[in-house]
């Protein structure tokens, strides 16, 4: 017996479109856990104009270097982190995967556009005179990667997942590290972001999923093929 909304639907490919999340139950109560962490860090750090000293001590390791951090900000580009979601809506599209291709482009927007208009102000907390926590690059970065997890993690073999999401976390630490590195944010702005980024997409899967059963499936589904051999 499958778990509610797990239920596979008919791709525009003609073939079986999984849902985006595996196990909806967890995944929803692992977003709402991620938020309160990210609140709890914006609570403690909330009106800050200047950095803890665990924040201070990290900034001024990775501040030392930083024409190495330039260019590994590039991954934290705007232009860079349009590209990739187009080509993930691209390659979505192409295998029939409208949820991907929804969750793709939804994901980093609305978890920046939240970011942006309510977290920032809300936490106020400052660097160099601009409000800082959570990350905004760091945000989209993370949903962007957290979205190419999920698709793994519900299409994958489970250690293919695991190693889908171990890599998303270097690129992630590589990224945030860069944005130390250049002055933009301490080390609290990144973890919040990333803690952010991933409750955000957790959250849009379980609604696209929801949608799609409610008015985007098709009326019949074939039974799977083991049901119809007996």
């Amino acid at each position: 017996m499958r778990a509610a909304g797990s239920e596979p639907v008919v791709g525009h490919s003609g073939g079986v479109e999984r849902p985006l999340l595996a196990a909806p139950r967890f995944a929803l109560a692992l977003a709402a856990l991620f938020v309160l962490v990210m609140a709890a860090i914006g609570v403690d750090v909330a009106g800050n104009t200047e950095a803890g000293p665990f924040d201070q001590a990290v900034f001024d390791v990775l501040t030392r270097r930083p024409d190495l951090a330039v260019p590994l900000t590039l991954c934290t580009h705007p232009a860079a982190m349009i590209a990739i979601m187009a080509a993930m809506v691209a390659i979505a599209l192409r295998a029939g995967r409208p949820r991907v291709a929804a969750l793709a482009v939804l994901g980093p927007v609305v978890a920046a556009g939240i970011n942006t208009v309510v977290l920032k102000p809300l936490f106020d907390r400052t660097h160099e005179d601009s409000l800082a926590y959570p990350s905004g690059h760091t945000t989209t970065l993370v949903a962007i990667l957290a979205v190419l997890v999920l698709v793994a993690a519900a299409n994958a073999t489970p250690g293919r997942a695991v190693a889908t999401a171990a890599i998303a976390l270097v690129l992630v630490a590589v990224g945030a590290g860069a944005i130390i590195g250049r002055e933009f944010h301490y080390l609290t702005d990144t973890v919040g972001a990333l803690f952010w980024g991933v409750a955000v997409v957790i959250v849009l899967a379980a609604l696209i999923d929801f949608a799609a059963q409610r008015v985007g499936d098709p009326p019949s589904v074939q039974p799977p093929l083991e049901s119809t051999s007996r």
